[in-house]
C-alpha cells in the first residue's frame, strides 16, 4: 500500500490508540505512540484505564474488526486463556426483568479481562516494524505552521529521560480519553471547541476476581442481571482467563455497592438467582474489591465543526464516551479505526477530518441511541425530553417480552446490541410479526395464570415460547424493598462450603478507587 506520509503520532496507548497505530502503520513510514502511563509487561490494570478492573464486553462487531486487523487474534487469545462462548446458548442475559431466550446464534463470543485483552493487542502492535511505543511520556502542546491551518507536530515530555522534545508529524491522532485536552488545544489555536452532549447517569462499579467451583454455573459463561426494580442495581459475572470469574456489582442513580467483602457478597445476594448465589458463596475471592465511578455519558460533536485544522484527529473516548454498562467502548473505538482505514485508503489525508467525522457520526448515533433508550427505561430515570426517544423507550418492553420467548427476536436484539445490526432491525416485518405474536401469547398466559391462581388451581410452571406456548417460566424475583432487612441466613458458624467466600475475603480491602467524571480513562 502506498505511503501517504512520513510520520504519524498517536497520543494514548489504550485500545483506541493501539488500533489507530495499527491502521496508520499501513499509510505512514513511521508511527510513534505516546503514553503517559508506564505500560505493564503483564496483564495488570493501570491508572489510565480505571475501568480495566471491571467486567468488559468485546461486542461481536469489535471482535470481528480485531480479527481483521490482527489475523489469528481470536485463536491467540483463546490459547492464552480467554474464554470462548456460544452466544446466546452459554450466556444468561437479563434486561429489565426479561431474560433473552437461550439458543445458539452461531456466533462465538470472546471473554477476557480488559488488561489481558489490551496486553495482547499491545503486543501485536509493538511487533509491527514501523511502530514505536513510548510510555511515561506526555503530550503538552500542538505545533502548527504560521497560518495555524495545519498541525505539524506535538511537544512531548519524557518523564523517564527527563527531556522535552518536539515530534514533527504529518498526522496527530489523539486518543486521550474523555478528559482529552484537545478542545483546549483547539481553543488556544483560535479554533472553536466542539459542542458537548451528555446525560448524567451516576454509576458506581465495584468488582473482584473470584474463583468458582467447576461447572457451578450450569454451563453459563457469563451472567448479566440488569436493573429491574428500585433501588437500581445490576450484576455481571463473566468467566475470564486463568480459570477466574470477574464479578461486577453496579449501582445506579446514587445507589452504591458496598466496598467491604461481606457487604459485597450481601449485595450480590440481593440480585443473583439462587444457583448463581450458591456458586458465588462457595467461591473464593481472588482480589481486592475495586471501585469505578462514572457520572455521565459524553459526546463531542467534532462532526459539526466547520473549522478544524488539518493533520489532527480526536478519536476513541476523546470523541464519545458511553455508559460502561453496555460494553460499547472498545467496539466503537474499533469501528472508528475501521472507518479511518477506509478514509485513508480512498483519498489519503486530503480533507481527512471532515470525511472521518462525517462517516463516524452515524455509527456513533446508533450506539448512542441504544444507550439513551436503555438508560431511559430504568425505573429511576426521568422522562426524556425528546418524544421519539420516549416512544422508543415505551416500545422496548414488548421487544423484551418477545426476546425471552422467540429465538429470532432474541437473535435480532443480540445483533443490535453487538452493533452488527442497526436498531431499526426490529422494524422488519417478520420481526414485528413475531414480537406481536409473542406478546399476545404472553398476555394470554398471564391471564390464565391469574385465573388459575384466583381459583386456587395449582398448575406446573413450564417455559412459554413461540415454539411451545404452554405457560410461562417464572423469573427470579427479589423484594428489593425489604432485601436489606431480610438477607439470607448466615450459616458460617457451621463452617460449611458456602462460607469459603467469606473466609477467603477477610483482610482484603478496597482497591482502585476512581472518581470518573469528565477526566481520566482512555479507550
Amino acid at each position: 500500500m502506498a505511503r501517504i506520509g512520513e510520520h504519524a503520532v498517536v497520543l494514548g496507548a489504550g485500545m483506541g490508540g493501539l488500533l489507530a497505530a495499527r491502521v496508520l502503520s499501513e499509510f505512514y513510514s513511521r508511527v510513534t505512540v505516546i503514553e503517559r502511563d508506564e505500560l505493564p509487561v503483564d496483564g495488570q490494570a493501570r491508572k489510565g484505564v480505571p475501568q480495566g478492573r471491571h467486567v468488559h464486553g468485546l461486542l461481536p462487531r469489535g471482535k470481528d474488526i480485531l480479527e481483521t486487523l490482527f489475523p489469528g487474534f481470536e485463536a491467540e487469545l483463546l490459547a492464552a486463556g480467554a474464554v470462548g462462548c456460544d452466544a446466546l446458548a452459554e450466556i444468561r442475559f437479563q434486561i429489565a426483568g426479561h431474560t433473552l431466550k437461550k439458543h445458539s446464534t452461531g456466533y462465538r463470543a470472546l471473554q477476557a479481562s480488559r488488561p489481558h485483552l489490551e496486553r495482547h493487542v499491545r503486543r501485536r502492535v509493538a511487533a509491527i516494524a514501523n511502530v514505536t511505543l513510548r510510555d511515561l511520556c506526555e503530550a503538552s502542546a500542538l505545533e502548527t505552521g504560521d497560518d495555524r491551518a495545519r498541525i505539524t507536530g506535538v511537544t512531548v515530555t519524557d518523564r523517564r529521560a527527563r527531556t522535552r522534545e518536539l515530534l514533527a508529524a504529518d498526522l496527530v491522532v489523539a486518543s486521550m480519553g474523555r478528559g482529552s485536552v484537545v478542545p483546549s488545544w483547539l481553543e488556544k489555536l483560535g479554533y472553536p471547541r466542539p459542542e458537548e452532549e451528555g446525560t448524567a447517569i451516576d454509576i458506581v462499579y465495584r468488582s473482584a476476581f473470584i474463583g468458582l467451583p467447576p461447572e457451578s454455573l450450569s454451563g453459563d459463561k457469563s451472567v448479566t442481571i440488569g436493573v429491574r426494580d428500585l433501588p437500581p442495581r445490576a450484576l455481571a459475572l463473566f468467566a475470564v482467563e486463568d480459570d477466574r470469574h470477574l464479578l461486577t456489582l453496579i449501582g445506579h442513580g446514587g445507589e452504591e455497592p458496598p466496598a467491604d467483602p461481606d457487604g459485597f457478597l450481601d449485595y450480590a445476594a440481593e440480585l443473583a438467582p439462587p444457583e448463581i448465589l450458591t456458586a458465588v458463596e462457595r467461591g473464593e475471592l481472588l482480589s481486592e474489591v475495586a471501585t469505578f465511578r462514572y457520572k455521565a455519558n459524553l459526546r463531542r460533536r467534532y462532526d459539526r465543526l466547520t473549522d478544524f485544522p488539518d493533520g489532527l484527529l480526536a478519536v476513541g473516548d476523546s470523541l464519545c464516551s458511553f455508559s460502561p454498562v453496555y460494553g460499547q467502548g472498545m467496539t466503537v473505538s474499533a469501528i472508528q479505526m475501521s472507518i479511518l482505514r477506509e478514509c485513508l485508503t480512498r483519498r489519503g489525508d486530503r480533507d481527512l477530518a471532515r470525511r472521518f467525522y462525517r462517516a463516524v457520526a452515524p455509527e456513533i448515533d446508533n450506539a448512542w441511541l441504544l444507550t439513551v433508550i436503555a438508560d431511559g427505561a430504568m425505573p429511576h430515570a426521568t422522562a426524556h425530553p425528546a418524544p421519539h426517544i420516549r416512544a422508543a423507550i415505551t416500545a422496548l418492553e414488548p421487544v423484551l417480552v418477545a426476546a425471552e420467548r422467540d429465538t429470532v427476536v432474541a437473535s435480532t436484539l443480540f445483533r443490535i446490541m453487538g452493533l452488527t445490526a442497526a436498531p431499526t432491525a426490529v422494524l422488519r416485518p417478520d420481526v414485528l410479526a413475531r414480537i406481536a405474536l409473542a406478546n399476545v401469547r404472553a398476555a394470554t398466559g398471564t391471564t390464565l395464570a391469574a385465573i388459575t391462581s384466583l381459583l386456587g388451581i395449582r398448575t406446573p410452571h413450564t417455559a412459554m415460547s413461540v415454539d411451545s406456548p404452554t405457560g410461562r417460566k417464572p423469573s427470579h424475583d427479589t423484594d428489593h424493598t425489604n432485601a436489606r432487612h431480610h438477607r439470607r441466613p448466615d450459616s458460617c458458624d457451621g463452617g460449611g462450603d458456602r462460607c469459603r467466600f467469606r473466609r477467603a475475603v477477610r483482610g482484603n480491602h478496597v482497591a482502585g478507587q476512581e472518581d470518573h467524571r469528565f477526566r481520566g480513562a482512555r479507550t
